[in-house]
């Protein structure tokens, strides 16, 4: 399908549910950063793929609601590019519109030279609506079909229409729906016999030589659809005399509408433009050399026209000419100029085209470029939110970010935690560091280390409070996102952490660096502390007492509170008593050293 329809899809997603939510659905279907292009053909399912991930992401809607929708919202759609007035056009009634929209779709093929449109006749009708039926190709957008008829209705007739499903089933070219289409249909008049013309004509008939003539491609052929008599130019165009005696529907297949070959059939639909292919491929002349002469190409015939049934010979004609877009086409088919019926606008169209294929085309190309550049740009800039995103969650957790992005005020952000587990990480002998090494050797020295204990905290799915400047990292389990096993996991990082820095080093001794750990357990508040440099801050005697447990520890060990080893109690995490000692600020404390963690 080309990109219009999905145009419209963008723009009134992005209108009423706005550009995050958009983008989100393009990611859903692996679309991330697409912007679709009016020209550019796009695959059928993309439409099917956007109505689930809406209903999915939005919720507001079935998926099937939402290809109507869809099809609503391309009718308001395309009045941006004047198609509206179209519409406007085709009938003075609703009844006179649903019977010349294959028509309508024929006058679109000009712009949109490679549409599959679908195919609609009026079967039935009176005056409390009609029966409409619908022939596609595409398999699932009957619900896309009645958002678009309706809207119609409402927009341009001013109506309301209720659309009921009667039958639907495949055939040899696609899918055959039937609607049943409920509006007051005051237009509509019985035929109550045979009518006669007000004014008879005073003039002869018109010959059959005449017509010929006239329509020097024609095809005339009987009720058994044998064909009875070709225009003079027919037999030249596809290098065949033995049109005449054959059947029509072994020669020509019926590419528009979509309808089985049959009497009946061709008849009912006078009023609709026709699009014959013949079966036989023709060989032309082709540009291209090859060796010292030229080849034969093999190359498909369309005829486009309109069928009419004459009474008089009880046989039906169809009045047709070749379908040509420009001279290079009428070059490729043999054809000139003057082969071209003159009393209808076949030549002036292949004219019209030639002037404005090369602006057409400039016109698109551009037009993709552009997409292609957006595209790029919005790729790019994705990128660079992605890069903004991992520096706002190192400082904010991801979850209150982005509550804050989304405009809650920090204050909301304050939360209650009734049991959290922090830890406290020293590096011994900092000061001494700091005096012996230079000012680069100690940024390069802290940065490795916070390198190796971020990775760790990210691994252990815990959150970096903040880092202080002499050397204090402060971790939290089960913050913002609680966590049962909160303390389980701030006991593996630890281990990880004394572990991992045997591998760091002193940069003026070339020893390896010492850390103090302490980890306590307890409640906490935290939220968002600052507007112009927010951070995420925890409160309560719980840090206090990590703290204590980090300066009240020893070099290499890492020591628990008796609440943080109670959690631990049962767990594969091995401890052993210290004993009850004096922390400053809080009196005796029995604490614990962590040892290990059990592998089996």
């Amino acid at each position: 399908m080309y990109g219009m329809l999905l145009e419209s899809v963008q723009h009134y997603i992005k209108t009423d549910h706005g550009e995050h939510m958009w983008r989100s659905v393009l990611e859903h279907i692996g679309l991330k950063n697409t912007v679709f292009t009016t020209h550019v053909i796009y695959p059928d399912h993309v439409m099917i793929d956007l109505s689930k991930a809406c209903s999915t992401l939005i919720g507001d809607r079935t998926p099937e609601e939402y290809l109507e929708y869809f099809g609503q919202c391309f009718v308001k759609f395309f009045s941006h590019y004047g198609y509206d007035k179209i519409v406007r056009i085709s009938g003075r009634h609703y009844r006179d519109f649903l019977k010349e929209i294959d028509n309508l779709h024929e006058n679109m093929r000009f712009s949109f030279p490679r549409m599959h449109s679908p195919s609609f006749n009026v079967s039935e009708e009176d005056g409390n609506g009609c029966v409409l039926v619908y022939r596609s190709r595409r398999q699932g957008f009957t619900p896309y079909v009645i958002g678009q008829l309706c809207e119609c209705a409402t927009q341009f007739y001013g109506i309301n229409v209720t659309v009921s499903k009667i039958t639907q089933c495949s055939i040899d070219v696609g899918y055959h729906t039937k609607f049943r289409l409920n509006f007051t249909n005051s237009a509509f008049r019985e035929k109550a016999g045979a009518s006669s013309p007000l004014y008879p004509s005073e003039f002869p008939a018109l010959s059959a030589n005449t017509i010929f003539k006239l329509f020097p491609f024609c095809i005339v052929f009987d009720e058994n659809l044998v064909i009875r008599h070709t225009g003079n130019n027919l037999p030249m165009l596809l290098e065949s005399d033995s049109l005449i005696g054959s059947e029509l529907p072994t020669r020509f297949l019926i590419r528009r509408p979509l309808i089985d070959c049959t009497w009946s059939n061709i008849k009912r639909l006078q009023r609709v433009m026709f699009e014959v292919q013949y079966r036989s491929p023709v060989h032309r002349l082709s540009i291209v050399s090859l060796g010292s002469g030229v080849r034969p190409q093999a190359s498909k015939v369309l005829l486009r026209g309109q069928v009419k049934f004459m009474e008089d010979w009880n046989m039906m004609v169809f009045l047709c000419t070749p379908l040509v877009s420009g001279l290079t086409d009428l070059e490729k088919m043999g054809l000139y100029i003057s082969d071209l019926n003159m009393y209808d606008n076949s030549r002036q169209m292949v004219m019209t085209g030639w002037q404005h294929s090369s602006v057409l085309e400039y016109s698109i190309e551009q037009q993709v470029k552009q997409s292609e550049k957006i595209s790029a740009t919005m790729r790019e800039l994705d990128d660079w939110q992605q890069n903004s995103n991992m520096l706002l969650y190192n400082m904010i957790p991801e979850t209150i970010a982005k509550d804050l992005k989304n405009g809650v005020d920090p204050i909301k952000t304050c939360q209650v935690f009734e049991d959290v587990t922090i830890l406290f990480s020293y590096l011994v002998d900092f000061d001494l560091i700091c005096t012996r090494g230079t000012p680069l050797q100690i940024v390069q020295c802290i940065n490795n280390i916070f390198i190796v204990f971020d990775n760790i905290v990210d691994k252990h799915g815990c959150f970096k409070v903040e880092t202080l400047g002499d050397a204090v990292y402060m971790v939290a389990g089960g913050v913002p996102d609680r966590h049962p096993n909160h303390a389980h996991q701030v006991a593996g990082l630890a281990l990880d952490l004394l572990r991992l820095s045997k591998e760091l080093k002193d940069p003026t001794t070339g020893k390896n660096l010492q850390f103090r750990l302490g980890i306590h357990s307890g409640g906490v508040v935290g939220g968002v502390i600052g507007r112009r440099m927010p951070q995420y801050c925890l409160f309560g005697d719980t840090v206090n007492t990590a703290s204590r447990m980090q300066s009240h520890g020893e070099p290499g060990k890492i020591h628990l509170s008796e609440q943080c080893n109670q959690h631990l109690e049962g767990s594969k995490f091995i401890t052993i008593s210290r004993g009850t000692i004096y922390v400053k600020g809080k009196g005796n404390m029995e604490t614990y050293w962590l040892i290990e963690e059990n592998q089996d």
